[in-house]
């Protein structure tokens, strides 16, 4: 979805449309999910968290600024929910650390097909921690660029970048290992 089809969806939700709306969820949905899912590590609480995004961004749609990057929009609005949830239930949520330095990283791109062509998204990411498992979901399943999710989780690009690079050089190893396969 683009940011104009995302503007333009949420202009009919704010219009009380809920095509707007179905077209998100249809959009985001799952990962939205996996987002949410990365913080609770709980399946049920995902599910309620997902549809509680929904219903928010259907009550607060008019709050929206167009032209500010739709897909950290969501991200930080999903991020949020799920830090407030584990507030509210006394669970300890997740330290991001600000001290690593900055990295390139090179072309993961045949390594991202490979996972995804041998293994379910979900089973590749539950062989990570959850710091690097909620960088590669929103960049490979959000597809959010590194300074995106810089700035929806507010950490350092640096250290983004060096728990993606962490995170694909795991999955790489698993998958040459065998032990990622369906």
């Amino acid at each position: 979805m683009t940011d104009a089809q995302f503007d333009a969806a949420v202009a009919r939700i704010v219009q009380g449309k809920k095509d707007g709306l179905k077209e998100i969820y249809d959009a985001y949905a799952k990962q939205i999910y996996q987002v949410i899912l990365g913080i609770v590590r709980s399946e049920y609480d995902a599910q309620d968290l997902t549809a509680d995004l929904f219903m928010k961004l259907w009550e607060t749609a008019s709050q929206y600024k167009a032209g500010n990057g739709h897909k950290r929009y969501i991200t930080v609005m999903a991020r949020n929910l799920a830090l407030d949830f584990l507030r509210k239930n006394g669970r300890q949520s997740l330290e991001l650390d600000d001290d690593e330095s900055q990295t390139q990283i090179a072309d993961p791109q045949s390594i991202e097909n490979d996972i995804e062509n041998s293994m379910t998204f979900s089973q590749a990411l539950d062989a990570l921690n959850p710091k690097q498992r909620q960088i590669v979901d929103m960049h490979i399943g959000m597809q959010m660029t590194l300074q995106e999710i810089s700035q929806a989780l507010d950490i350092p690009q640096g250290t983004v970048a060096w728990n993606y690079r962490t995170a694909i050089e795991r999955l790489k190893k698993l998958y040459k290992e065998g032990e990622l396969y369906e």
